[in-house]
């Protein structure tokens, strides 16, 4: 496993001496990285503590959904860029650390609906969530939490709680494995919190409340 990985590392390596990165957002390659630090200044980072609590569970925000953070978010939902996954996931990242939030946690994401992940060909916070978990050590679980009926976009719709009510359910198997754990759920953004929220009301009908939400940006 550990020559795999290493022959990868080499082969990735030798591809981006070729294929300079560019950012995402303006597409020079100075810096060699998908956001450059430049267009990271744009990013409008929000304040180090909870910005919403719903039912004594902490909903933290790391930046406005606007500018960059937009673009990069709508590259990956709309426009097949995966690459978005990774600026975004360091975008959480760079916030989380300054949280000071010291517990190990298991990250979990809304998933999306089957119909919609084949469509789209890939799971949008599925990948998110993959990045972030390289840079914070903290283990994935994409079973415990599933899509059991199709939604309308949260965006097009006026009542987004009746949109998203009832379309998740809990895989109660993966919870007992998990019962002394803490949950990191997070999410791309938030808007009135009707996603995060008919989540946890799903977690507290089973009793378990042990979750931080995190999202990588709130609406103005």
């Amino acid at each position: 496993m550990e020559l795999k990985n290493l022959t990868k590392n080499i082969y990735n390596g030798f591809l981006d001496m070729i294929y300079k990165k560019k950012c995402l957002i303006c597409g020079c390659s100075k810096t060699d990285d998908l956001l450059c630090k430049t267009c990271l200044k744009d990013v409008q980072f929000l304040s180090y503590f909870a910005h919403k609590f719903y039912e004594k569970i902490p909903i933290y925000s790391a930046t406005i959904y606007d500018k960059n953070v937009k673009s990069l978010i709508q590259m990956l939902k709309f426009k097949h860029k995966k690459s978005a996954a990774k600026p975004l996931s360091n975008i959480l990242f760079s916030y989380f650390k300054k949280l000071n939030l010291k517990d190990d946690y298991i990250i979990v994401y809304p998933p999306s609906f089957f119909i919609k992940s084949a469509q789209r060909g890939y799971n949008h916070m599925f990948l998110i969530a993959k990045e972030f978990s390289k840079l914070t050590d903290f283990k994935i679980n994409k079973n415990l939490i599933k899509k059991i009926k199709p939604t309308k976009p949260q965006y097009k719709v006026k009542d987004r709680r009746k949109n998203i009510k009832g379309s998740f359910k809990i895989n109660q198997k993966e919870l007992l494995k998990l019962k002394d754990k803490k949950l990191l759920l997070i999410d791309d953004i938030t808007t009135s919190g009707a996603t995060l929220e008919e989540i946890i009301n799903c977690f507290l009908k089973l009793n378990f409340n042990n979750i931080t939400c995190l999202t990588i940006s709130k609406t103005k």
